[in-house]
């Protein structure tokens, strides 16, 4: 029992590891998208900012959803058939999807900008259709490195690319002022990322035509519902977004959009933890084990919590601090946005969709995804036109709880488990209370700073002492060492 005991306790120090270098990896990825964003919005006005979001608004609603079912196939296929074929025929797929997109992307350019009304868009979009071609091969970038175990290489990269991103759109807008040019030099960096790509895969002897037609069909079928569900479910998502840009200007769409963006923090700690976890996931479930799966499935929710519920009742009191400190004094008004959205983040803290993935029950979460499309566009209408900008944020996030509340009693069922034992609540609560904690100090700097780049920092610090103190000191979390920052999540 205790070598069973330690082989689990190995095994999961491994996840977690490589958990956290995937996840610096994809930090460092998105802080190149932060620096380009932080600016944009001060060089550039609502209205152009909002032009900028709302050409991401549309290639992110595509594109890279197909690329995430292609690249998920990579996962599954990789542990049962011979990887070179299965990263020929995913890469084959996501060029010629890419290829296809990009095509359709330069037709529909002036219908885009006419629904819109802005027709500035159909000259961006066109461009733009340039990078959906040139980076669809690097969609597999991150399934194919951390398949192959190279999660250190795959940050190194990842750094090199964020520095070139954010350094080509903050120079391009400085220097021309144009988000033609910006945007031209996006497409060069999605094709650097490709090159850089086919190149470790050609070194490594990692490319081969063999047996590609039955690899191709294999994983068209596996990835078909979860690209279907990953289109209808971020359409979902993203349908609040194109009701705004539908019914205000592009200028309201700004406030939207910095209101709604996603913290790097949420992505790199759930999109690294989620990669992590499918191939795991995927091998408990196949295998039928499971007390391993729910016992994977509790941890990850303990250290995902550790993080994204402190950050959200922080963010919750700070919220036009942030807004000031990243985006300027013009995007304070997005705050009431952002703290809506900030009550999506106890969501996040479990991973659905790839617990599904993994038990074969694609089907399951795509009729799931396309019914919350609907809800959550019916939603966020009917609030839109009550409430402004507001509403849709709200009938957003009601329709998600709901979403969420189907899903868990579905993996209940599955997994044969309680409530209780779902999801490790003791846990999850004690972190709040201790957040809760962190935040009493924050009212005295709250009056004694008026510099709001100053009194962000000053809150900030202060409130990972006090909770990081408080976590300490109630054994919620151990340090194994100050120097290397390492220490663990009891």
């Amino acid at each position: 029992m205790d070598d069973v005991s330690a082989e689990n306790r190995t095994e999961e120090s491994s996840l977690t590891r490589s958990a956290g270098i995937v996840g610096v990896s994809k930090f460092v990825n998105i802080l190149g998208l932060l620096s380009a964003s932080m600016v944009l919005t001060r060089i550039m006005s609502r209205s152009e900012y909002g032009n900028y979001e709302q050409v991401w608004l549309v290639y992110n609603s595509f594109l890279p959803l197909i690329g995430y079912g292609i690249s998920s196939s990579i996962y599954f296929f990789s542990a049962k058939e011979e990887r070179r074929t299965v990263y020929t025929a995913a890469i084959v797929w996501s060029s010629i999807v890419g290829l296809a997109t990009g095509i359709l992307l330069a037709i529909l350019a002036p219908v885009i900008a006419g629904w819109f009304k802005a027709e500035v868009l159909t000259d961006y979009i066109r461009i733009f259709a340039a990078y959906a071609v040139a980076s669809s091969p690097s969609l597999m970038f991150e399934s194919v490195f951390v398949t192959e175990k190279r999660v250190a290489l795959l940050l190194a990269v990842n750094a090199i690319l964020a520095v070139l991103f954010g350094a080509a759109v903050i120079l391009s807008a400085l220097l021309f002022h144009n988000l033609t040019v910006v945007f031209a030099a996006i497409a060069v960096i999605g094709g650097i990322k490709s090159i850089f790509l086919f190149a470790f895969l050609i070194r490594k002897r990692r490319l081969s035509a063999g047996k590609l037609s039955p690899a191709m069909k294999a994983q068209l079928l596996y990835a078909l519902p979860i690209i279907v569900s990953s289109l209808t479910g971020t359409l979902s998502k993203q349908i609040d977004r194109f009701l705004v840009t539908l019914f205000f200007s592009p200028g309201q769409f700004a406030v939207y959009s910095i209101g709604s963006k996603e913290i790097p923090m949420i992505t790199v700690i759930t999109g690294s933890a989620a990669a992590v976890l499918f191939p795991v996931f995927s091998e408990f479930g196949s295998k039928d084990m499971r007390d391993k799966f729910v016992g994977i499935w509790r941890n990850s929710i303990s250290k995902t919590g550790f993080f994204l519920l402190p950050m959200m009742v922080f963010l919750l009191f700070a919220a036009k601090d942030f807004m000031g400190f990243f985006f300027g004094e013009k995007y304070v008004v997005s705050a009431g946005i952002f703290r809506i959205f900030l009550l999506l983040l106890p969501l996040r803290l479990a991973f659905y969709s790839q617990a599904l993935f993994s038990l074969g029950r694609q089907k399951l979460y795509m009729y799931t995804s396309i019914l919350e499309m609907l809800l959550s566009g019916l939603a966020s209408y009917f609030l839109l036109r009550i409430y402004g900008l507001e509403g849709a944020a709200i009938g957003k996030v009601i329709v998600s709880y709901v979403e969420v509340l189907v899903l868990a009693a579905v993996l209940m069922s599955i997994l044969r488990t309680s409530i209780r034992e779902f999801l490790p609540w003791a846990k999850i609560s004690r972190i709040i209370v201790i957040s809760i904690c962190g935040i009493i100090p924050l009212f005295l700097v709250r009056g004694l700073v008026e510099n709001v780049y100053l009194r962000f920092v000053v809150e900030g610090v202060i409130f990972a002492f006090v909770f990081g103190g408080i976590a300490v000191l109630t054994k919620s979390v151990r340090i194994v060492s100050l120097r290397k920052l390492q220490f663990v999540v009891n």
